[in-house]
């Protein structure tokens, strides 16, 4: 496991850390601060004191031996602002460690008077599957997994609505709505969208009719009325308020659940690690996805369904996305409004689990 895993273990196991530092934690100040003088893992406030944690896998060679005695060294140069005595903390992983290198780790802690402490890698992997099955647990009634498909923005949408605002009908043969695309698959994946959606249903007599969500999305189009190289207008105002309330209906169908999903994504990993296109894989982050989202899908398929769903919620000002250009990864940020989102459904998909087990408590 890589370092950003354990230490997400770690910190969503707050009693098994405490244990390993040996010492009763009251509240956590920070993770992954950045200072001048490098990064802090995390940082834990006591009664009595101020913990600065330097966490490490497996020290096994002198690069990462040496790296971790001058990651703390220049730790303590950092003017830390507060009352409390702080104490600098080396975690590492003692199954990993050569055998070779704990007698210096030792010498120098006790020279500098930093605490020394070890955990157990094959202690972490147990308590991160547990914490996998809790995060399965907790998603409220069955949503069926999320599904990759070739929607990469919400303003597609507008593709299959334009000839219905052209023509300000109510209906269309479901011919003239294929005649605007070049493909078969295109119509498809369009259309499908736009039912998904529930702005647009099929009817026996070979017409595609505009639901009412689907009537006031038109009427809020954005006219083409300046040239642009965007195939299709930006979503209007009001048409992001129609697929919010869309999205908040409590009828769950794939375009939803992938955005519940991502949404859920950026929560529990803190939006720390978004994949960049063409970046190569992570056995671990790959294998974390595919539990959360229940399927095996292969790094390629991920990614792209994690960078599409992005823009989807961008559009819909759920998400922030600071695109890193040195990184291999991105950091998203919800919004407010996507917070609010995440913690309704949350909160809906709970409530609807209750309605169907308190009959069967008799």
């Amino acid at each position: 496991m890589n370092e950003s895993l354990v230490q997400w273990v770690l910190l969503r196991r707050p009693e098994y850390l405490q244990e390993k530092l040996g010492f009763e934690l009251e509240r956590k100040l920070g993770e992954n601060y950045t200072t001048e003088q490098g990064r802090i893992d995390f940082a834990f406030e006591t009664k009595s004191e101020i913990l600065v944690v330097e966490l490490e896998t497996g020290i096994n060679n002198k690069a990462k031996f040496e790296y971790c005695l001058e990651q703390v060294t220049r730790y303590k140069d950092i003017d830390f602002v507060t009352q409390k005595p702080v104490k600098f903390i080396i975690l590492f992983d003692e199954e990993n460690t050569s055998p070779k290198f704990i007698k210096p780790l030792h010498d120098f802690c006790e020279k500098l008077d930093i605490v020394l402490r070890t955990y157990s890698i094959l202690d972490i992997q147990k308590l991160y599957k547990k914490c996998l099955e809790e995060l399965s647990k907790s998603t409220g009634i069955h949503l069926g997994p999320p599904v990759a498909m070739d929607v990469v923005y919400l303003r597609w949408l507008n593709k299959v609505i334009k000839p219905f605002y052209d023509k300000n009908a109510d209906e269309l043969s479901i011919t003239d709505v294929r005649n605007i695309f070049k493909s078969r698959t295109s119509f498809g994946v369009y259309t499908s969208l736009t039912k998904y959606f529930e702005l647009i249903e099929e009817k026996q007599n070979g017409m595609a009719g505009l639901t009412d969500y689907g009537k006031r999305f038109r009427d809020n189009y954005n006219a083409e009325i300046i040239k642009s190289r965007a195939s299709m207008p930006d979503l209007s105002t009001e048409q992001k308020r129609i697929l919010l309330e869309v999205l908040t209906n409590g009828v769950f169908t794939k375009s939803k659940v992938n955005i519940y999903y991502f949404l859920r994504f950026v929560h529990l990993t803190n939006g720390d690690w978004l994949p960049n296109s063409g970046i190569s894989e992570d056995k671990e982050k790959l294998k974390f996805i595919n539990f959360l989202f229940g399927k095996s899908y292969r790094w390629t398929t991920i990614r792209k369904l994690l960078l599409f769903t992005c823009n989807q919620c961008e559009e819909l000002e759920l998400v922030e996305r600071m695109r890193l250009s040195k990184s291999k990864y991105d950091r998203m940020v919800l919004t407010t409004l996507g917070s609010r989102v995440l913690g309704y459904l949350e909160l809906y998909l709970h409530l609807r689990r209750e309605q169907l087990q308190i009959p069967l408590q008799i």
